[in-house]
């Protein structure tokens, strides 16, 4: 097996939950021509690329298995790569309120079937005024989707959730900073929420049995045996990416096609890299992301690291 090390820089830099992001580092696996990718996002993933580099090393200790993120890369290896696959995927509207405008009018050309909106990132009319103005904009046929985060306290998700009045969407990702008080917040309010980063934290469910759907990002969550035991629960699946490089992309809609074909994908993020290790893109058509059959990475530009 090789691996090599790369680096993405953003074609801006990205705000998610309150850091700024300038580039996407990851590390790349190959094995027998088949390739997968373990890339954890700070912030978010409970490990480094160090970490991984370390574990493929077998240097990493206190830990008793791989982090996440390489489990679901070398999970992959066991899987040739399926081309071409076509995935639904969600439009992701992510940026201030000028960008989001305009990515509004980009959604409506793409013909997916939803479309995935951050918010918590601004004050909360704000929040509240904008996603008012895309929900209008959408044709209804249009699902709408929230993502804010974990970014809220109890009572300010209640005054954006009630500010919307009857607005039409179809769920929300982790309104609040405390996740245990989400049933609490349904049951208050009606509305319907999603797991995300709780997935992360915890893998019961127990706390959670109005969950509307489980976003599922396998660089987060670890494999294949990650993704089957939240098929089990019966929920809905979201697969979603974390802004992985093409290889990572292309493994979560393997992901995608076996265990959600028919749900709308978060795979919507290889618009905002500056460039990819794929040299050919994957496609978009009616709302639909597909391989292409083209599966050779480009390494010249690759740091390999010694294993």
């Amino acid at each position: 097996m090789r691996a090599f090390r790369f680096q993405i820089p953003f074609k801006n830099p990205i705000l998610l939950k309150g850091r700024i992001y300038a580039d996407r580092q990851g590390v790349l696996l190959e094995r027998n021509g088949q390739w997968a990718e373990a890339s954890p996002l700070p912030g978010f993933s409970l490990e480094t690329v160090d970490d991984v580099v370390a574990s493929l090393r077998g240097k990493l200790r206190g830990k008793q298995k791989p982090p996440a993120s390489l489990m679901f890369a070398l999970s992959a290896l066991n899987e040739p790569f399926a081309a071409p696959i076509s995935v639904p995927y969600n439009f992701l509207l992510l940026g201030d309120s000028e960008e989001i405008a305009e990515r509004t009018i980009d959604c409506q050309l793409s013909k997916c079937k939803a479309v995935k909106m951050k918010v918590g990132q601004d004050s909360l009319e704000s929040d509240v005024k904008l996603v008012k103005e895309v929900r209008q904009a959408l044709p209804g046929n249009i699902q709408l989707r929230l993502d804010a985060n974990q970014s809220w306290d109890f009572e300010e998700a209640v005054f954006f959730i009630e500010s919307l009045g009857d607005l039409d969407f179809e769920y929300i990702e982790e309104p609040l900073r405390d996740p245990l008080r989400m049933e609490e917040l349904f049951h208050l309010t009606g509305v319907s929420y999603a797991l995300d980063e709780s997935l992360v934290q915890t893998d019961c469910l127990d706390p959670w049995p109005n969950a509307a759907a489980l976003v599922c990002k396998p660089t987060l969550l670890g494999g294949r045996q990650a993704v089957a035991k939240l098929a089990l629960s019966g929920k809905p699946i979201v697969f979603s990416a974390a802004f992985e490089s093409g290889v990572g992309i292309r493994r979560i809609m393997q992901l995608a096609a076996e265990f959600s074909p028919d749900i709308p994908a978060g795979l919507d993020t290889l618009d905002w890299l500056a460039n990819d290790v794929f040299p050919e893109s994957l496609q978009k058509q009616d709302g639909l992301l597909t391989t292409p059959r083209q599966v050779d990475v480009n390494t010249i530009e690759l740091e390999e690291i010694v294993l």
